[in-house]
């Protein structure tokens, strides 16, 4: 089990503790601890210290500098001397009973892949908003792309539900991932190595993340990947691979299991909501995002390119007011600076028409961002 970690030493010791505790005489020897850390510091320094001390099982590693998340993931393997890898979040927890549940499906099914149900609690634990994020069963899958299929990649998006094969994972070049901007970057990752992989799914919910529903503009963040630079590098992927051309319109879309499908919702619809989402938070959009979107929607069903394309048009014309509304306000500051300063009546008229311009603008991005949310809500 790998930990990275940066600047969370209390978060990161609840973590580790989680686990190590659960390691008795019947698990010992089958599970190691690897915390990895990224320069972050003599406090963390300290804990990790302090761990290795309570635990014989845990070991840790310094980084001279911060690599980044993904060069965190593309290393673990690299660590870990078991078959299996567990990168687990330093924010996350283990429920009671979870090791031994993961162990007995690894030594009994011995799939490549094993992804595990969570709960969902609030960021200081002290409230659960979600006791399980699926009611199917266990599952197993003859490949990867099968699972995906059914769960899509929302299950996978939390990296501490992902255990793997240890050798398979070497064995893959990570380099094409490691300059990467998405945020989201281990899921074509787990795509491109895993693919015609048996994978597993385990019901029981067993990790405890911690979401902040606050964090806005983390949330806007994600928003922008999933509906840019994701989609672009699961295509890139499908395009290597050799798998069909057509599989984001195949990939399951829904983020809770909990009762039987209404409609098909695909990975291409949480592409669109994304993009929904990302006018509705006043994300940027590139042209160079934009136009490999639309080269990649050529291998999507006609309407979905023609809705990627209302879309666009949408945002264009959003983005357009607030560059006029932008201008404005510079303008009034302009014109209203130094303040107390004495205007003509002239300069005064002309202040309070751009005044009232700026609030109309800005009234009618307001409303177009709501339509954005509204849109963005339906997907649901």
């Amino acid at each position: 089990m790998v930990f990275p970690t940066w600047k969370r030493p209390a978060e990161l010791t609840l973590a580790v503790s989680s686990v190590a505790d659960q390691i008795d005489g019947e698990l010992a020897g089958k599970v190691e601890i690897i915390i990895s850390d990224n320069a972050s510091g003599p406090e963390t320094h300290a804990a990790l210290q302090r761990l290795s001390e309570t635990y014989p099982s845990v070991n840790y590693y310094i980084h001279a500098e911060n690599y980044g998340g993904m060069y965190q993931v593309a290393i673990a393997p690299h660590r870990a001397r078991g078959r299996w890898t567990w990168v687990f979040g330093d924010d996350d927890v283990l429920a009671p009973g979870g090791l031994k549940a993961v162990l007995e499906v690894l030594e009994n099914d011995q799939p490549s892949f094993l992804t595990i149900n969570r709960q969902v609690w609030d960021i200081s634990l002290s409230k659960c908003l979600t006791a399980t994020r699926h009611n199917l069963p266990d599952m197993r899958f003859d490949t990867f792309v099968d699972f995906l299929k059914v769960f899509g990649f929302d299950q996978l998006s939390f990296f501490t539900s992902q255990v793997y094969d240890t050798e398979l994972a070497k064995a893959f070049d990570v380099e094409s991932y490691l300059g990467s901007l998405c945020r989201y970057a281990q899921l074509p990752y787990y795509l491109e190595v895993f693919y015609g992989q048996p994978t597993f799914y385990l019901s029981k919910a067993v990790v405890l993340h911690r979401f902040d529903a606050d964090d806005f503009s983390v949330h806007r963040s994600n928003f922008h990947s999933l509906a840019t630079s994701l989609p672009a590098l699961v295509q890139e992927v499908v395009d290597r691979t050799g798998l069909d051309p057509g599989l984001l319109e195949q990939i399951s879309g829904r983020r809770l299991l909990l009762g039987p499908e209404s409609r098909r919702i695909t990975f291409v619809d949480n592409t669109l909501q994304n993009l929904w989402r990302c006018m509705a938070t006043g994300m940027e959009i590139a042209d160079a995002e934009w136009a490999v979107l639309h080269q990649i929607s050529s291998k999507w069903r006609p309407d979905r390119a023609e809705t990627l394309a209302e879309i666009h048009e949408v945002y264009r014309k959003i983005a357009t007011a607030f560059g006029h509304y932008e201008t404005l306000v510079a303008n009034h500051r302009t014109w209203t600076t130094p303040a107390g300063r004495t205007y003509s009546q002239e300069e005064a008229e002309l202040i309070e028409r751009a005044e009232a311009a700026i609030r109309f603008m800005q009234n009618n991005i307001n409303d177009a961002r709501q339509m954005a949310s509204d849109v963005a809500g339906s997907f649901d």
